[in-house]
């Protein structure tokens, strides 16, 4: 175990002291490859520091790899669950990973008293890990979870999805799409909340359904969460992809905002079945709908002039 930890420490800090002298040449990032089969980045824009500690657990030793930003560990891993690290200039590709914000206008509440909806833009930090170099998805699959959605009544649920990339070396152009995913959940937890969570559609009532009478089977019991939008021709609820087109400069540039097509809203929504099928009256209700969809290195913040 101490070669194990010494051959780690050793190329981890050799990395680091190359990379000192990759001024001018880009950014460049720490990358952990993992057991588990995914990949974290760690730019040098962000985190400037790891550490190891150990600890005795069951009378055995066990070394831990820590990630510190900030002054502050943000990330701990069992030097045992470590396949790999390198370091080395970013790719276009792990740009898109690490800590991001999924920034968007949700539908809000309405004011005391009137029909006015409340709508200012919120900032969703997600985390974004590679598949594993070597296996079928990487260098095309980014994978994303959000610990905490942004909801009204400050109830915490989680949730996953997906991103395609694409890039032209020629071009300088690439694509990252946002997956709503009409054939599995954004989480294994099933909402719980009751009806007044749900989005409002007036200072009355809200975007609760209820189970319809056209559903086969009844109240199935789930409550299972979704991602979709609306089909544009029959306004139904399904699965979409969500595309941004982007440039190597857009990627140099840590204030650059992802947008997806505006017309395109984001339906955070709980369906009865898996896969949802709107055609099959699976729609509870509506948690929220989020306008203007985009990506982003840092939260939003209000334009000083608009």
């Amino acid at each position: 175990m101490h070669d194990y930890l010494r051959y780690v420490l050793t190329a981890l800090f050799l990395s680091l002291m190359i990379g000192a002298q990759a001024i001018g040449t880009g950014v460049y990032r720490t990358a952990i490859t993992l057991k588990n089969g995914t990949q974290e980045i760690f730019p040098d824009t962000v985190v400037k520091k790891f550490t190891y500690t150990r600890s005795i657990q069951n009378g055995q030793t066990v070394y831990y790899l820590n990630v510190i930003k900030d002054g502050k560990v943000t990330k701990t891993f069992p030097l045992s669950d470590i396949v790999e690290i390198n370091y080395g200039e970013m790719t276009p590709y792990e740009h898109f990973a690490g800590d991001w914000y999924l920034v968007a206008s949700p539908n809000g509440e309405p004011l005391p008293g009137t029909s006015i909806m409340v709508s200012t833009a919120v900032s969703i930090p997600y985390h974004a890990v590679l598949p594993a170099p070597g296996t079928p998805g990487y260098g095309h699959e980014i994978y994303c979870h959000i610990d905490s959605m942004a909801h009204r009544k400050g109830l915490k649920y989680d949730a996953d999805f997906k991103m395609l990339y694409a890039y032209n070396e020629s071009t300088q152009q690439g694509t990252v799409t946002m997956v709503l995913d009409d054939q599995h959940p954004v989480s294994t937890t099933q909402y719980t909340a009751d009806a007044s969570t749900y989005a409002y559609w007036d200072a009355n009532s809200t975007w609760y359904n209820g189970v319809s009478p056209l559903h086969e089977g009844g109240d199935t019991g789930g409550r299972h969460m979704y991602f979709l939008t609306h089909n544009l021709d029959t306004w139904e609820l399904e699965g979409h992809e969500l595309a941004c087109q982007w440039t190597l400069a857009d990627a140099c540039d840590s204030s650059h905002e992802y947008a997806f097509p505006t017309i395109y809203e984001i339906c955070w929504v709980v369906g009865l079945d898996i896969p949802f099928v709107y055609s099959e009256h699976d729609l509870l209700g509506y948690i929220d709908i989020f306008a203007s969809p985009r990506l982003m290195n840092h939260p939003w913040t209000k334009p000083l002039s608009e």
